[in-house]
């Protein structure tokens, strides 16, 4: 038995969005938008798009930063607020989407998201906010972006390392959807056949070096679609901590990490198989772990600026409040991933741990 609530949302791919954002602000009711993006991304949009679109800018806020502390949120909110803008358009990556999404629930505007990287966040009804506790997950279905706009030309420029760890974030909410303990029909298939383009995307991505952008958006929007359906287990709650806590970059957090939380969970979630075929590989965390090798992603969470010393308290923070996995995860469970993942160890095909 499932239950399953879509939520209405309007994709629009494969067009420049400098060619179909008037039209979709107009379809949104729009007269004056507010654009949300980081400095970098800001010029990008400001460079693209038309100078029609310029003269509807009533606002904008740059400063998006990872894991979105509050009082960035609080201040995104009141440029919004100032602008009296009638839609908020989201231009970046996770950073932008949940800074976007934090302004828009405290001021009440619908958003148009356009995804740069692989993120996800797009097509979600849900954002991560950090304080000094650390980084918590909010839903509703307010901030899910009412139009996304996928222009596979905005991801052309990624470096291949820069496009692997963004895919791998984008497999993760893949792999969290597949086990997660309210998955249904629609969510696995949504999983699967995203990893499946995202992976033959990226391998092209770093080898041929062309003709991978459209796929790789595709399947990060698939990945995306997943995990807005689903709860999230043990995977994005160590990232979360890592990331709000601690302040490690988001994707490659995830990429260091997925391996080691697949190997944990691998064998108690018989849902994965499909995607270790994907990878050719008899365990799922060794496929990743080679897939992320051959792009030339951090191993390691030494490598991201992590001290060995944070791996107790981490580990405790993870566990201080409940959590729903597939495996019962004890606090020893915890700090074998996070020691696995900073020392950057093989993993192995088999559970590990000491609940194993």
């Amino acid at each position: 038995m499932f239950s399953l609530s879509l939520s209405p949302h309007r994709i629009v791919f494969g067009a420049p969005f400098a060619d179909v954002l008037d039209a979709e602000l107009d379809a949104l009711g729009a007269k004056r938008f507010f654009l949300v993006a980081g400095r970098r991304g800001g010029e990008i949009f400001e460079a693209r798009a038309s100078a029609e679109t310029r003269a509807r800018l009533a606002g904008a806020f740059r400063d998006s930063v990872a894991h979105v502390p509050e009082s960035v949120a609080e201040r995104a909110a009141a440029a919004l607020a100032a602008s009296r803008a009638d839609v908020v358009v989201a231009f970046g990556g996770g950073a932008s989407l949940d800074t976007a999404k934090a302004a828009a629930m405290q001021i009440g505007k619908p958003i148009l998201a356009v995804p740069t990287n692989f993120s996800g966040s797009e097509v979600t009804p849900n954002f991560g906010l950090s304080d000094k506790a650390g980084k918590r997950t909010v839903v509703s279905p307010d901030v899910q972006p009412r139009t996304v706009i996928y222009d596979p030309s905005l991801v052309a420029s990624l470096p291949a390392a820069e496009a692997v760890t963004s895919g791998v974030n984008a497999m993760a909410h893949a792999v969290e959807a597949l086990y997660a303990a309210d998955a249904n029909p629609l969510t696995a298939a949504l999983a699967v056949e995203g990893v499946r383009r995202l992976a033959e995307a990226l391998e092209r991505w770093h080898g041929q070096g062309h003709d991978a952008h459209a796929e790789g958006l595709t399947g990060a929007w698939l990945c995306g679609e997943a995990l807005g359906q689903v709860g999230m287990g043990l995977h994005h709650r160590i990232c979360h901590v890592l990331g709000g806590r601690y302040v490690l970059p988001h994707a490659a957090t995830h990429t260091v990490l997925l391996p080691h939380t697949v190997a944990f969970n691998e064998p108690f979630a018989p849902a994965l198989k499909p995607l270790a075929e994907i990878f050719q590989r008899d365990s799922l965390a060794e496929g990743l772990a080679a897939f992320a090798r051959r792009g030339g992603a951090p191993r390691a969470l030494r490598q991201l600026g992590f001290p060995e010393a944070l791996i107790e308290p981490a580990a405790a923070h993870v566990l201080a409040s409940p959590l729903r996995n597939p495996r019962p995860v004890a606090l020893e469970d915890v700090r074998r991933i996070l020691t696995d993942a900073w020392r950057g160890a093989p993993v192995a095909a088999s559970p590990h741990g000491a609940s194993a």
